[in-house]
């Protein structure tokens, strides 16, 4: 079994060094659907590090008047705390009092800013509720739950403003943005993916019709059909790993040119990224590329070879 295995997986790899022209277009095919596959999974990393930059910076801050009764503003704050779309350890409330002594740390050097509180007679300042959502698309229902019927009847007149409607402009584009790359990237990949298979299917169906008399002549004197068929999927799986190879160093010196543009704009040191997932990618490759050349070669095989 073991000899036989060592023949087939040399004469697979004779025809594939063999088939020159044959082989390297089925190669650059596979390399380019790898290649979108790549390209289509870090296009998703960075919009989620987008994503995450931009919940970072995007919340719900409702600012209250500063006659504002304390007890009534501390209701609203417990209300909408216990909202469950409502992420508690990252909001944050500040009185008018701890607003106050922010304000004088900060302008503690400016003394005309500081005299001019004096002439006031109370706080001017009112109470601040920072509130962060779990996820980017919960603001929404965060936002309706404080601009109800309900609420605004009974908060209204406490609330000066809600700063939520600038942001969920960015929001709605953000999301559509993100669905809109992430359907692109899936259709690229398909479309390549499909094509690599048919252009391998074709090349094997074609070289399959070149060895037909030497098959003939093999099936004849008592090959066995694995042996028949087996050098033709050890070539497809041949054109895997060298395109998986094509595809790593191509994407890793690609990655390594962009990726100090891209940390500029996403935050994301894509090529470090890429180092420190070097193992799961490769490996990722190469069984893609494997399937991939197996699966086209086996259909091939199948179709064509009668034997």
């Amino acid at each position: 079994m073991f000899i036989t295995l060592k023949r087939i997986i040399k004469s697979g790899t004779k025809t594939f060094l063999r088939n020159g022209f044959l082989s390297a277009s089925s190669i650059l095919v596979m390399t380019i659907a790898l290649l979108s596959v790549l390209f289509s999974v870090f296009s998703t990393v960075l919009l989620e590090s987008g994503v995450e930059q931009l919940e970072s910076k995007i919340d719900i801050n409702i600012y209250f008047k500063p006659d504002a009764p304390i007890e009534k503003v501390l209701e609203l704050k417990t209300l909408i705390e216990n909202l469950p779309q409502v992420d508690k350890e990252q909001s944050n409330y500040m009185s008018k009092d701890d607003i106050l002594e922010e304000f004088k740390k900060r302008h503690q050097d400016k003394v005309s800013i500081l005299e001019s509180l004096d002439f006031v007679d109370s706080n001017p300042f009112g109470a601040i509720l920072n509130i962060k959502a779990k996820k980017l698309n919960q603001y929404d229902n965060i936002d309706n739950f404080i601009a109800s019927d309900d609420i605004f009847k009974k908060f209204g007149d406490i609330i000066e403003i809600s700063n939520f409607e600038k942001n969920e402009k960015a929001i709605e584009k953000l999301n559509i943005i993100i669905d809109y790359i992430k359907r692109i990237g899936f259709i690229i990949s398909t479309i390549l993916i499909t094509l690599s298979l048919i252009i391998t299917f074709n090349t094997m169906r074609l070289i399959v019709y070149t060895f037909k008399e030497e098959i003939a002549i093999m099936r004849l004197v008592g090959a066995s059909k694995f042996f028949a068929r087996g050098p033709f999927v050890v070539e497809g799986i041949l054109y895997g790993i060298v395109s998986a190879i094509f595809s790593l160093f191509i994407f890793w010196s690609i990655i390594y040119y962009i990726s100090p543009i891209l940390e500029s704009i996403f935050l994301l040191n894509l090529n470090q990224f890429f180092s420190g997932h070097i193992l799961e990618i490769t490996l990722g490759l190469f069984l893609g590329g494997i399937v991939l050349g197996f699966i086209s070669t086996y259909l091939a095989v199948s179709k064509y070879l009668k034997v």
